[in-house]
């Protein structure tokens, strides 16, 4: 129980923080035990839980269908449709990624790169079905271990201009339903219940509003590029693990 529950607060850490909750929980459960795909689908299930608190709000705005609203589900829908895409077609592959510290190394430095050019984002524009698209093609390579999914869709959306809040909620709202059809996907392979896998959930759950909060704090500080250094860190580990 205790490797489950340092799992869950590894998930609760790192799921919004752009620095790869899948890469970590590839990382660690290589080096405690045997990847269990069936609990880390659990665990985005308690994170997902937490995005829907924590996007109430916006969830209410997006379900009373007014029309300054409708705009955005068409962008949700654009943005999701490449990542529920590339995880059907190659759900085998991305499962095997999460067994290779090679990979794992090679994916934390891509995002390590990508994260510290966000330091240099300074243009302006507004969401629209192009940016959408783009931002889905990021979140669509994110579904590999070790590639930031919050990394990926905020980076994207500030380097195509788009006001750091506004790029936060987006990739906050987008996560709800690739989570939810990961979790779909994984519910009925490999099953299980018990008292470890409970704890876990909730452990997650809680730490993963706490991570949130930090999160937009960072961003509103200007400090997102800054996880780069900590990315760069963990993909030269991964790789000198892997020799």
């Amino acid at each position: 129980m205790l490797n489950d529950i340092i799992l869950a607060v590894v998930q609760a850490a790192t799921e919004f923080l752009p620095v790869s909750s899948s890469g970590h929980l590839g990382l660690i459960s290589n080096l405690i035990s045997e990847p269990d795909l069936f609990f880390f689908t659990t665990l985005h299930l308690a994170s997902l839980i937490a995005v829907i608190i924590f996007t109430r709000y916006e969830i209410r705005d997006l379900l009373s269908f007014k029309k300054e609203y409708r705009k955005m589900w068409i962008y949700l829908v654009i943005a999701t449709i490449p990542a529920a895409c590339i995880g059907f077609l190659f759900k085998d592959t991305i499962e095997k990624a999460f067994s290779s510290l090679l990979f794992l190394g090679g994916a934390f430095i891509f995002t390590a790169v990508v994260l510290f050019l966000t330091k240099f984002a300074k243009r302006q524009n507004s969401l629209n079905a192009k940016n959408s698209i783009l931002i889905g093609l990021c979140q669509a390579l994110a579904l590999f271990p070790g590639i930031s999914r919050s990394g990926m869709t905020i980076s994207s959306a500030l380097f195509l201009g788009i006001e750091k809040e506004k790029a936060v909620k987006f990739s906050f709202l987008l996560f709800i339903p690739l989570s939810l059809g990961a979790f779909l996907l994984e519910a009925g392979d490999g099953a299980y219940f018990n008292l470890s896998l409970i704890v876990s959930f909730f452990a997650c759950l809680i730490f993963s509003l706490i991570f949130l909060n930090i999160l937009l704090f960072v961003v509103k500080k200007e400090k997102f590029w800054m996880f780069s250094i900590y990315c760069l860190a963990i993909g030269l580990i991964s790789l000198i693990l892997s020799v």
